[in-house]
């Protein structure tokens, strides 16, 4: 739950000190990915080779979405809005994955549930409010964006790799994210690399976050269950706002508040109950 609360801020931090979002992008997955081999290395690598190229494609689909497309939107759209508000966007995640559950796997949602996902979507609608009422931006459709992706990523890696090892999936989908995301290598600059570079602590804070979140969701899940790691993530967003003001000193209107005890509650409660 900390590094999750703190891979936004830090990242939001990178961006506020002049570090390209492309090039931010790529080091910290490529951080986050390097941090995965080092942490699954201790346990033999070599167990993986018993994977086929039925196993290999939908971890690619799941990096390409999750780890690829899902970073590069998340922090463009911090370009322009706050930390906070992408981390309201994680706490989310969960909703977004059952919706797509609902539809692509025929799972069912209680009545009550789309009453409670109706109120955290306001949540996200309020952090957007200021001083001329709702302004849902550039940054709020980016980030919108990331729902569908991690949702159908999620239902990729529920259905089919439902016996994969948790390790396997995490590791792949690090590394075929980093994978997609040099496809943007063309785009990048060496004046705004050498930038990165001289912001590289921050920068590896923000890979070192980014893996601490993958590594410890399933490590949370196996120790105290799936609903109770989801509704500890959903707490996430209270500490990326408090980091972020305490970094960047990021006010926030009674509004935002709001927003975000709404969305925050509501994860909390849906992990919980359902």
């Amino acid at each position: 739950m900390i590094c999750l609360g703190l891979a936004p801020a830090a990242k939001k931090s990178a961006l506020s000190s002049g570090v390209s979002p492309v090039e931010l992008s790529i080091a910290v997955t490529a951080v986050a990915a390097a941090t995965a081999v080092a942490y699954f290395s201790q346990k033999n690598l070599g167990r993986f080779r018993k994977y086929g190229l039925k196993d290999y494609v939908p971890v690619f689909l799941v990096g390409l979405m999750g780890s690829g497309a899902v970073v590069i939107l998340s922090i463009l759209a911090m370009t322009e809005t706050s930390a906070t508000q992408r981390s309201l966007f994680q706490a989310m995640y969960p909703v977004a994955t059952a919706i797509c559950a609902r539809f692509l796997l025929g799972e069912t949602l209680e009545r009550p549930a789309y009453v409670i996902i109706f109120f955290m979507s306001l949540g996200l609608f309020l952090m957007n409010s200021g001083s001329s009422g709702l302004e849902p931006a550039r940054a709020f459709w980016l980030l919108a964006c990331t729902l569908p992706l991690i949702g159908l990523a999620d239902v990729i890696a529920k259905r089919s790799l439902r016996d994969a090892e948790p390790s396997f999936v995490t590791l792949g989908r690090l590394s075929f994210g980093l994978v997609a995301l040099t496809l943007l290598l063309p785009l990048t600059t060496r004046h705004e690399w050498i930038i990165l570079l001289s912001h590289w602590p921050i920068v590896l804070a923000s890979g070192i976050a980014m893996a601490g979140c993958v590594l410890g969701l399933y490590r949370a899940m196996k120790i105290v269950g799936a609903s109770l790691a989801a509704a500890f993530i959903a707490l996430a967003p209270v500490i990326t706002a408090g980091a972020e003001w305490l970094m960047l000193d990021t006010p926030l209107t009674s509004l935002q508040l709001l927003g975000i005890g709404l969305t925050v509650s509501g994860a909390a409660f849906l992990a919980l109950r359902y």
